[in-house]
């Protein structure tokens, strides 16, 4: 899966995920697996435990119900404390 990231600051960072493959499996949980491999992007690229998934980056996966998530995702990653990491929407940033 391809993602382009921009650098705003060491800490925080935004990407854009591309979920496409997800939609080779069954369509019966996509959007469980989209939340899923954006948990596991951000421990992979930010080298965090646990990691805080924003009610709006939930609620866009889920917006076209459980079968049909979006294709693709653009989040912002801001590291909160050392082990710990938050992911928000990055268009919802005022």
């Amino acid at each position: 899966m391809s993602e382009k990231k921009t650098a705003d600051k060491k800490n925080d960072m935004i990407y854009t995920l591309s979920l496409g493959r997800l939609y080779w499996g069954r369509r019966s949980n996509r959007s469980n697996r989209a939340i899923k491999y954006i948990r596991k992007f951000v421990i992979r690229h930010f080298h965090v435990n646990d990691v805080l998934v924003d009610p709006l980056v939930n609620q866009y996966i889920w917006s076209r119900s459980r079968e049909k998530p979006p294709r693709r995702i653009t989040i912002r990653v801001v590291r909160i404390k050392e082990n710990v990491a938050k992911v928000m929407l990055a268009n919802a940033i005022k």
